[in-house]
């Protein structure tokens, strides 16, 4: 289960980033996953409302950076020599500044098949 276990605010969006980590016990793929501030959910906007849209698999223990500014999506390392993958949400203004309260990361629990691909007996 991917979970965020920090979030850096900035006036910077360069500087400014969640930090997501896999707690889980097996790989999951970032795609379909959503970052989502509360004030969000009561309100029905989208401030601060970003997906994940990378195939990408995240093992156990691992860490993504989701950083508000620009950039390209990669696994890297930070300076401290930990493996993590960043990602860009390519905002010119800070997202998570502004944001009080909860932010959740909503996750994908199935996919969803057409009914006729099956053959009904």
């Amino acid at each position: 289960m991917i979970r965020i276990v920090g979030i850096q605010r900035s006036e910077d969006p360069s500087r400014e980033f969640v930090l997501l980590q896999n707690q889980g016990s097996r790989r999951l793929t970032l795609r379909g996953h959503g970052v989502v501030p509360e004030h969000a959910i009561e309100t029905g906007g989208f401030e601060g409302v970003f997906f994940l849209q990378d195939d990408v698999l995240i093992p156990p223990g691992m860490f993504v950076v989701l950083k508000t500014g620009f950039g390209q999506n990669r696994w890297g390392r930070t300076k401290d020599g930990t493996h993590v993958y960043f990602c860009h949400m390519n905002r010119t203004e800070p997202v998570w500044l502004y944001v009080r309260g909860p932010v959740h990361v909503l996750a994908t629990q199935h996919t969803f098949v057409e009914r006729d691909t099956y053959a009904l007996v």
